[in-house]
C-alpha cells in the first residue's frame, strides 16, 4: 500500500478525531455515564480460517485505546492469566460472565472484538485483501457502552506502462506478491483508527488532553 494512501487515511482519521463531539452523542450516553478509566482487551474471536488473525489483531488494539486516553491492561499478560483461569480459547473468554473477567483484573470496561473477515482473494490478475472487525465495549456488569464495525479492502494499483503485455505481467506479479504477503496489518490499523477515532468512535479517556474539553462541550450541549 502506497505511503500516500496511508497518509491520506490517517489525515482523515485525525480530522475525525478533532471533531470530538461529532457523530451521534446520544448513542454514547451509557459510555458517558459509566466514564471508564481502564479497558480490558480480551483475545479476539476469529471467525475465519487464518489462525494468525487473532494474534495480529490483538497486538494492534492497545495502542489506539491508550492514545485515546485509557489505561489498557497488557494484552499478553491478560491472555496468560485468562489461560491460567481456564479460558484457553477466545470464545471461552467472550462467553464468560463480564463481571467475572472485570473482577479478575479490576477493570472498568471490557473490549470484545470479533474478526469476521481476514482474507485475501485471488481473481484472475488481481488480489483483494479484506478485513472486517466488530468491536464492542461493555462495563463491568456487561452493559454495552459502545459498539462499531469496520470493513476495509485493498487491491494493489497497477500503473499502465502503455505496453499491454508488460502491464499483464506486472499485474500478475503484483497480485502474486499481495497473495503471498497480504497487507493485513495496514488494513487492521486503518480499521482500528476509524473505529476508535472516527465521529462515532470512543470518547476521550481520562488520560487524554481532550478529556475535560470533551465533557465540557457535552455538558454545554445538554
Amino acid at each position: 500500500m502506497s505511503k500516500l494512501k496511508l497518509c491520506l487515511v490517517f489525515c482523515l482519521v485525525a480530522l475525525a478525531t478533532g471533531c470530538a463531539t461529532s457523530g451521534n452523542p446520544n448513542r454514547l450516553n451509557a459510555f458517558h455515564d459509566a466514564a471508564p478509566r481502564s479497558v480490558l482487551v480480551v483475545p479476539p474471536v476469529n471467525m475465519t480460517t487464518d489462525v494468525q488473525g487473532t494474534t495480529s489483531v490483538l497486538a494492534t488494539l492497545p495502542f489506539y485505546l491508550a492514545e485515546r486516553g485509557y489505561y489498557v491492561f497488557p494484552v499478553n499478560t491478560v491472555k496468560t492469566l485468562l489461560e491460567y483461569e481456564g479460558y484457553y480459547e477466545p470464545a471461552e473468554a467472550h462467553a464468560a460472565p463480564p463481571e467475572q473477567l472485570a473482577n479478575l483484573f479490576k477493570a472498568d470496561s471490557i473490549l470484545y472484538v470479533t474478526i469476521h473477515e481476514w482474507t485475501s482473494r485471488y481473481m484472475l490478475l488481481t488480489t483483494t485483501t479484506e478485513v472486517d472487525f466488530e468491536y464492542r465495549i461493555v462495563n463491568a456488569d456487561g452493559a454495552e457502552l459502545w459498539s462499531a464495525r469496520q470493513q476495509m479492502t485493498y487491491t494493489p494499483d497497477n500503473n499502465s506502462s502503455g505496453n499491454p503485455l508488460i502491464d499483464l505481467i506486472a499485474m500478475a506479479v503484483t497480485a502474486a506478491v499481495e497473495r503471498a504477503a497480504p497487507n493485513y496489518l495496514p488494513l487492521t490499523r486503518q480499521a482500528n483508527s476509524l473505529a476508535f477515532y472516527g465521529p462515532n468512535g470512543v470518547p476521550p479517556g481520562p488520560y487524554s488532553p481532550l478529556y475535560e474539553q470533551y465533557y465540557k462541550q457535552l455538558d454545554a450541549a445538554q
